[in-house]
């Protein structure tokens, strides 16, 4: 009743996270991390002694794998960020980028809730 004027927002199918074996999981990372300043990390290779830096979507990826938010919430929580409309692709883009993490070894899927192990839960230095 008191929400007479307020429109629901609408998301686009999100077809691929349908299908997204690990819709369900929750996300963490693995992987130690340092900011370099207000608008860029860098993160230490799990595999070799180097650092890798992110271009934005990776970035934020990583920084929201907190292990607080399933893959589906996290897609959702992200349409509900846009003003306009919610680009037809974003769960593409979001299930690519995770995917790439998971492949560099600096994320990992949870079958349960839980924040990053100490070492990787805050940046280092």
């Amino acid at each position: 009743m008191f929400n007479l004027f307020k429109k629901d927002k609408k998301y686009p199918p999100f077809e691929t996270l349908q299908g997204f074996a690990h819709k369900d999981n929750y996300f963490v990372r693995t992987a130690q991390w340092r900011r370099l300043n207000k608008q860029m990390i860098t993160v230490t290779d799990p595999r070799g002694p180097r650092m890798l830096t992110m271009d934005q979507w990776p970035q934020i990826v990583f920084l929201e794998s907190d292990g607080q938010r399933t893959v589906t919430e996290f897609v959702h929580y992200l349409a509900g960020a846009y003003t306009g409309p919610v680009p037809a692709n974003l769960d593409q883009t979001i299930v690519g980028e995770l995917e790439k993490l998971v492949g560099y070894g600096i994320i990992a899927f949870r079958d349960q809730k839980g924040r990053p192990e100490t070492p990787f839960d805050q940046p280092v230095g």
